[in-house]
């Protein structure tokens, strides 16, 4: 299992790294990207017992579908 949550961890970490790129050029694209990263973020600190940060991934999470929807 620790294999799959590495990797987890590093896709998410791109794709946070992609949506704040996106963000910055004012791509609605950035929403969708951040608000994956984000889910994945909170599904790996689930997983570790990271109660405090993955309610914050959570709420990050929450942020990006609402932007998305805010902005469409």
């Amino acid at each position: 299992m620790e294999p799959y949550k590495t990797i987890i961890e590093i896709i998410s970490a791109v794709l946070i790294l992609i949506a704040f790129e996106l963000l910055n050029r004012k791509s609605l694209k950035g929403y969708s990207f951040m608000a994956i990263g984000q889910f994945l973020a909170f599904a790996i600190c689930l997983m570790t017992d990271l109660w405090f940060l993955a309610v914050m991934h959570f709420v990050n999470f929450l942020l990006m579908v609402r932007g998305y929807y805010k902005w469409k």
